[in-house]
């Protein structure tokens, strides 16, 4: 079977070590092979065709302008703003520290709409500060890694635009479909942190006078302002989404030039970091496109379908085999990659259940997300292992518990759809 010899050759590099597109256009090529199409020339014109086909969208224009948003916003240095903010907002509450490290990633990962840009970002200054107080580093380090998942969950984010474009639903109703499960995965972290840092012995600080908030509101009100306008100017019809994350784009070089934090260094360090990413995303998709013209070929959609719906025709059974899908391969595959990957795929069933198309992507953005706080290969715990200065063993066991209430928001996202829907069908009609 065509799908067998890409996805085993495919896991197969992967575990060697082999860069993701390599590994994707090996095994895809090895499917042209299997088909009969390499028999002949054909393949030299197919495959590198299919690629190009695949990235030909005007909708991908966006995405370059939304990373070098986030790269920028990076850039200019909001860290020590946004944590300052946070910690006037909500640094007097129960586990003050741990709710303010939830809020600096609503705040921060909602600019960056990254949530490897959030735990790099803020990661250094916030594990610093909650070990200062008496968080164990351990604990600081692993809720850094959970919390980084609301931002590309809830606001403007790259998972998100990759999603709409690859599902042909709107960019409008997937960035507000987000709002929702965001809000649920604050509210369930900050209520976890509450209950688990009662063991820890740390002070509370005094609520802040309402001139304090005030005052650093000014200081980091209008960088908050960049997912607001993204938002507005999308959903309004303002603008398109491609206009949207150019005005992203001006609005933060502005404040880089007000803030005074803007150098030349700095601005082409994010113009390269974003050329690299969005190359390296360009690739992913030519070739998975490619790859799906095989699979398609080969009907090997058809015959999934057919195979699931042998197991159960129960659109709740089918999305908790997506949910155990989606956190099992989070672990071993990054989310954009993976999304490119599954999309096409998962579609046909999606459909023929009948669940809405922009649920069902929430579903596979979080619940792929969730993936890189998972032990044993979760980037963000690599990542964080580095800025904490601390073993990758000791993070991993306190990253466990934190995917009890990570998972219990998959739960709510996927079995109650109306938080998914509720805003996009007020604010756009159903």
């Amino acid at each position: 079977m065509v799908a067998v010899t890409i996805f085993g050759l495919f896991l197969l590099l992967m575990l060697l070590g082999v860069p993701v597109v390599v590994a994707l256009a090996a095994g895809t090529l090895a499917g042209f092979w299997q088909i009969g199409l390499a028999d002949n020339l054909r393949v030299l014109y197919t495959f590198p065709l299919n690629i190009l086909e695949g990235v030909n969208s005007p909708t991908l224009t966006a995405v370059p302008f939304f990373i070098l948003a986030g790269h920028l916003m990076t850039a200019i240095g909001l860290t020590e703003r946004i944590f300052t903010l946070a910690n006037s907002l909500v640094g007097h509450l129960r586990a003050g520290l741990a709710q303010v490290n939830v809020v600096c990633s609503l705040l921060f990962g909602g600019v960056t709409g990254s949530a490897i840009a959030d735990v790099a970002g803020i990661g250094n200054l916030v594990i610093s500060q909650m070990e200062k107080h008496g968080y164990p580093r351990a604990f600081s380090a692993a809720l850094t890694c959970a919390s980084s998942v609301i931002g590309p969950t809830m606001w403007p984010s790259v998972p998100l635009l990759i999603y709409a474009f690859g599902a042909q639903v709107s960019v409008e109703r997937m960035f507000l479909a987000g709002i929702g499960p965001g809000i649920i995965l604050v509210i369930v972290l900050m209520l976890y942190n509450r209950y688990i840092a009662t063991r820890f012995d740390v002070p509370l600080t005094p609520r802040p006078k309402m001139k304090v908030l005030a005052r650093e509101f000014s200081r980091s009100g209008w960088a908050l302002l960049a997912p607001m306008i993204i938002i507005g100017s999308v959903t309004s019809g303002i603008a398109t989404p491609v206009e949207a994350g150019v005005i992203a784009c001006a609005y933060t070089l502005v404040l880089g030039f007000a803030y005074r934090t803007l150098s030349f260094q700095r601005l082409r360090g994010a113009i390269g970091e974003t050329i690299i990413l969005f190359g390296s995303i360009l690739m992913i998709i030519g070739v998975s496109h490619a790859m799906g013209f095989v699979l398609t070929y080969d009907q090997v959609p058809q015959r999934i379908a057919a195979g699931v719906l042998g197991v159960t025709e129960n659109k709740y059974v089918f999305l908790f085999l997506v949910i155990l899908f989606f956190l099992a391969l989070g672990m071993i595959l990054e989310n954009i990659p993976a999304m490119i990957i599954l999309i096409p795929i998962m579609m046909p069933l999606v459909d023929h259940f009948g669940i809405d198309r922009v649920h069902f992507g929430l579903i596979m953005v979080y619940g792929l997300l969730i993936g890189i706080v998972t032990p044993p290969v979760g980037v963000a715990l690599f990542i964080v292992t580095r800025i904490a200065d601390i073993s990758f063993e000791r993070v991993c066991w306190a990253a466990v518990p934190f995917l009890l209430p990570l998972i219990l928001v998959l739960f709510i996202i996927t079995y109650a759809p109306e938080v998914v829907l509720f805003l996009p069908d007020v604010i756009l009609g159903k």
